[in-house]
């Protein structure tokens, strides 16, 4: 018999001490990713159920739930999933047949949000070790556990695991990470007691001893935090000595993560940091001669191959790749094409708002089952104009669609402002969605013309120069004018004043990597949006001087929590740069601005550089509505006309909304040039009717 070519291919046998072993067919298991699918009471949805099939079809071996709370005072998403009553079975149960009919086993991830529940979402008081509470979940001060409460808890995790036995799954998964309740039991952030429960490894293997108890044949592991993340919290040698302390024989596996809501840049790693990120930290677990699961940064199949063939772990958790695109399995399996997860964390900043999306793959989380784009008739043919996300994706669609679809930019190269923001420091793998894009258009023929002027404002001219039988314009939203007085500079010269991007657009070499001569040695920058604060991090790493002064009351409001965990903290602690917030640039003289911030005197403050004037792109004006401008460019045109942009929804002006748009109109465009059917419901040739 050949060895299989790939480790991420062999399967992996689970289960220890005469436990009944479970087989995984491969290496590849789903991370616990919370997504707000559920119900308000903890029930999973169809949708739920669709989703995560979908990804044991694309031939995970081990699908997992998100975070799964086990008592109702642990709850801490909105629609989170639960296991705390009963009631929870048969809903899973319908979700683990699915699983198993498509060969994968079943797991879920047993959880108590402790400090970081919250009364305004569960309904119930907070409960923790200690009474310390948790900023970044919403402040609330948790009441502290007495000791026979504790005890309570340990009895709702061996409850739950009863349920999860029940509604057919094969593995349990403790969450003993990311600042929950076991973790913080661990921490001495938030565990200040003087009882036995002190001890940090107590609660954990209670919790471990009861559920064993409680279900003795399944298999069991553990999720640990390998590091804590604050300088005041568990480091990674800590965290070694306390898991050496549990009860290990009891478990089946660990599973290897990392961080805590005070640290949440460990939890879902930025796209700065190194793939296999946790791979350093793996080795000190092997000492414990159990199978090591790991998630981190894991985003490519050479990343997967190098971790699984070093035997830094047994399997891998996989959570944004294949939220990114289920077909990541066949990519790590059998060398498929695959859309490319880029780290830009609005998933993750998405939990907070509703359902969890992506930037990259339009189809999911929004509230519905996919559907795919309709087919067109076979001689239909589309333009496209403009080719940043919105228009790479539109076109995209289109042509898997079945049209023949020509895309047209004014710019050097497709991608729009995407080819600035991939060059950012805090945005290094925004470049994997252009070079897939490129890739897609070469595959499905897609024609690409770029350096043209484009006047879109007459689209029917513009389809019958093109051939074409529909237009979708996705040349985005509109920039606000500049408006600040510039008197006159003493010796006539005009003050240098530039739209950020354009200023970019026309000095690529000062994005050049490492510094260089062209860097400028200070910049001045109107504007606090998430391009001025990219801009300026970037600039600031080269040793630019930085001065933002922005009417925003925050860096980049319209970008989460996540998205800037990084840059945003670099920037307010960098002495090199400045930041006037909640204020308006009245005059600028070449040199210094007026500053002007209510409840305050202007001021006159020192600007070196140049000026550049970072302007968030406009909405199109609500009214009339998408449905009725497209109609009325359609009569106009004589020709299905669809918008397309970061804005046209009235929408913040974020990648993700653009990818999300251009998705959109190309199902708007491919419902109108489908095929035509005759009376007896069968399609007519190039949609001609009899």
């Amino acid at each position: 018999m050949v060895a299989n070519s790939r480790f991420a291919e062999r399967p992996l046998t689970l289960g220890r001490n005469g436990r009944i072993p479970k087989t995984l067919r491969n290496r590849l298991a789903s991370a616990p990713m919370e997504r707000n699918y559920g119900t308000t009471d903890g029930y999973i949805t169809e949708q739920y159920i669709d989703y995560l099939v979908t990804r044991a079809k694309a031939g995970l071996g081990m699908v997992t739930t998100e975070a799964t709370y086990i008592r109702a005072d642990g709850k801490g998403r909105t629609h989170q999933l639960g296991l705390h009553t009963d009631d929870m079975i048969p809903g899973l149960r319908r979700l683990t047949d699915a699983l198993h009919a498509e060969g994968a086993l079943a797991a879920v991830e047993l959880n108590h949000g402790g400090r970081t529940a919250q009364s305004s979402v569960s309904g119930l008081r907070n409960v923790a070790p200690s009474p310390v509470s948790c900023a970044t979940a919403g402040g609330e001060v948790p009441q502290e556990l007495t000791a026979a409460e504790c005890y309570e808890l340990v009895e709702a995790y061996a409850q739950a695991a009863r349920r999860a036995v029940a509604a057919g799954f094969d593995v349990i998964n403790l969450h003993g990470a990311h600042g929950y309740l076991i973790h913080q039991f661990m921490s001495p952030i938030s565990n200040h007691r003087t009882d036995e429960f002190a001890a940090p490894e107590l609660f954990m293997n209670l919790v471990i001893d009861a559920v064993r108890e409680a279900v003795p044949d399944t298999i069991l592991g553990m999720r640990v935090s390998v590091v804590e993340g604050p300088a005041d919290g568990i480091n990674a040698e800590q965290q070694v000595a306390i898991v050496a302390k549990a009860d290990l024989d009891k478990l089946d596996f660990l599973d290897l993560s990392a961080g805590s809501y005070d640290a949440g840049e460990w939890i879902v790693q930025s796209g700065e940091w190194k793939p296999g990120v946790l791979s350093d930290y793996a080795k000190a677990y092997r000492q414990f001669g159990l199978p090591l699961g790991m998630a981190g940064r894991l985003n490519s199949p050479q990343v997967i191959e190098e971790v699984l063939s070093e035997g830094t772990c047994d399997f891998v958790s996989l959570a944004r790749a294949i939220h990114a695109d289920p077909a990541f399995v066949g990519g790590v399996l059998r060398g498929e094409r695959y859309r490319p997860c880029i780290a830009c964390n609005v998933c993750i900043d998405n939990l907070g708002l509703g359902q969890v999306t992506c930037t990259v793959n339009p189809a999911v989380g929004r509230s519905r089952v996919t559907v795919p784009t309709p087919t067109v008739r076979s001689d239909s043919s589309v333009l496209v104009v403009g080719a940043g996300p919105a228009g790479l994706t539109a076109a995209r669609e289109l042509a898997e669609a079945g049209a023949r679809v020509t895309l047209i930019d004014d710019g050097a190269r497709p991608g729009g402002q995407f080819t600035l923001a991939e060059r950012m420091k805090s945005t290094p793998d925004f470049h994997r969605f252009a070079d897939w894009s490129g890739s897609e258009n070469a595959r499905l023929g897609v024609e690409v013309r770029v350096g043209a002027h484009i006047d879109t404002s007459d689209a029917g001219r513009l389809a019958r120069d093109f051939g074409a039988d529909a237009v979708v314009i996705a040349t985005g939203g509109r920039r606000p004018a500049m408006e600040f007085d510039f008197p006159d500079v003493e010796g006539g010269d005009s003050p240098s004043v530039s739209d950020i991007r354009d200023w970019l657009a026309a000095h690529p070499e000062i994005l050049d990597a490492g510094t260089s001569p062209s860097v400028p040695t200070a910049v001045t920058i109107w504007g606090a949006d998430s391009v001025a604060m990219s801009v300026a991090d970037t600039l600031a790493a080269k040793g630019t001087a930085v001065l933002i002064v922005g009417p925003q009351a925050a860096l980049a409001p319209e970008s989460g929590r996540r998205a800037k965990i990084l840059a945003l903290p670099r920037l307010e602690s960098n002495p090199r740069v400045r930041i006037f917030l909640s204020s308006t640039i009245e005059e600028f003289d070449g040199g210094r601005v007026r500053v002007s911030r209510t409840g305050l005197a202007d001021e006159w403050i020192d600007a070196p550089g140049d000026l550049l004037v970072s302007r968030s792109v406009l909405p199109l004006d609500a009214t009339p509505t998408l449905t009725e401008r497209e109609a009325e460019l359609g009569r106009e045109a004589g020709f299905p006309v669809a918008l397309a942009g970061s804005v046209v929804d009235q929408n913040p002006a974020i990648v993700s909304n653009a990818v999300k748009s251009g998705y959109d109109a190309a199902q708007r465009i491919a419902a109108a040039l489908a095929p035509v059917t005759n009376a007896s419901n069968n399609p007519t040739p190039n949609g001609a009717r009899k």
